[in-house]
């Protein structure tokens, strides 16, 4: 009687962890199933994480999620070309021209075992880059895994990124005589060769120094600069700078502040860039008086038809951010890869406007120039005797 005691003991000591053992296998592939996106972030970027926690989740075996099934079926053989244009931003034309520059690198980056076609591929993109949507519901639209989203739409971006030195180029001298005429018969501002401006594009918050991306408005955000033709075509794009940074610094760490020292090569007969206050004036930038109160009608003038002109550039930032909707907030703790991503949607919006594909849907951002263009009004820069001599021979000349 006294060894059954015992023994009854230990055997339902043994039931009780095994059941305990049992609730928390099940607790762990539930967990496993509803893993957020930072985890794909975690796996690709090898991130500084409890080893014991990588060797539990690699032991435990993932459940099916089901999928949609057929979806790119419909999307290329009964999706009408309005409802295709309105959900991947596109006409199916522009798509299929695009898919055509992309497919080799799309084709040499694929394993021959993949589920994803290079056409899938870049419909996954352009998917992500014009919503807000999550990479689980996407990859569910599309009959294919979260993590496979992840590593699409990286290998899609960087084909597309490739494209940019081409796509967003500094004009010739035939195409700038075309562009300052344009420029001209606007609102008669002479000599105008683009527009430059700055917005910023929202991100989360990162992971180091995260206060040096912290804006005026207050939110975390990655500096975009652009130069626009008077199409809205970019001839220049420069990202990366952290948020805080001002426009005028951000201009000064670009290259274009470099090109503007090559006048001749740049800039033929005396022509410049426009800009609002926030940059520096030079005989290669022209930038608006600073109303102190003291206008003459002839500076007045000037301001108006200055910015009647670089208006151009405010639309195209609108339309890009309108087009590609994921430039409003990149949920993503990868820096380097929102710039390239940016950069990516810079290059689609100017191969949209080289095609005749354009944007058609009204928003309040078209008006606003992008609602995130940020400055203190102040010119922090010393502008230089001859800048000055030229805009007020021009403001005379209006």
């Amino acid at each position: 009687m006294s060894q059954t005691a015992p023994r009854n003991l230990i055997s339902a000591l043994i039931l009780v962890n095994e059941i305990f053992d049992s609730d928390d296998e099940s607790t762990d592939s539930d967990d496993e199933s509803t893993d957020s996106e930072n985890e794909l972030y975690q796996d690709e970027e090898e991130l500084n994480e409890p080893s014991i926690l990588t060797t539990r989740v690699s032991t435990v075996s993932r459940r099916n999620v089901p999928k949609v099934a057929g979806y790119e079926e419909i999307v290329t053989e009964r999706m009408q070309d309005y409802d295709f244009k309105t959900h991947f931003r596109l006409h199916r034309s522009t798509f299929d021209l695009l898919l055509g520059k992309i497919n080799i690198k799309l084709q040499n980056q694929t394993r021959p075992t993949s589920r994803c076609s290079p056409n899938k591929m870049l419909l996954i993109t352009l998917w992500i880059l014009a919503t807000p949507e999550s990479y689980r519901s996407v990859g569910c639209r599309f009959g294919v895994c979260k993590k496979t989203v992840f590593k699409v739409i990286r290998r899609t971006i960087d084909a597309i990124y490739e494209m940019a030195s081409t796509t967003i180029k500094w004009p010739g001298a035939t195409e700038a005589q075309n562009i300052i005429s344009a420029n001209s018969s606007t609102a008669g501002f002479p000599g105008v060769l683009g527009a430059i401006d700055g917005t910023h594009i929202p991100i989360r918050t990162p992971q180091h120094s995260s206060g040096t991306y912290i804006n005026r408005k207050g939110f975390h955000s990655l500096q975009l600069q652009v130069v626009c033709q008077h199409n809205l075509k970019f001839t220049d794009c420069y990202v990366g700078q952290p948020g805080s940074m001002h426009d005028a610094r951000v201009f000064r760490h670009s290259e274009i502040c470099t090109d503007l020292q090559n006048s001749t090569l740049f800039f033929p007969e005396d022509s410049h860039l426009i800009g609002d206050s926030a940059y520096p004036l030079s005989d290669r930038l022209l930038t608006p008086y600073r109303d102190t109160g003291n206008l003459t009608r002839y500076q007045v003038r000037y301001n108006f038809k200055l910015s009647s002109t670089r208006m151009s550039v405010e639309r195209a930032i609108g339309i890009l951010k309108c087009r590609f909707r994921r430039l409003r907030f990149f949920d993503s703790p990868d820096l380097a890869f929102i710039s390239k991503s940016v950069i990516a949607a810079c290059t689609l919006h100017n191969f949209c406007i080289d095609e005749n594909d354009v944007h058609f849907e009204n928003s309040e951002e078209l008006s606003s120039g992008g609602a995130a263009t940020i400055n203190s009004g102040n010119n922090i820069y010393n502008s230089t005797v001859t800048a000055r001599a030229k805009r007020d021979r021009i403001a005379r000349l209006l």
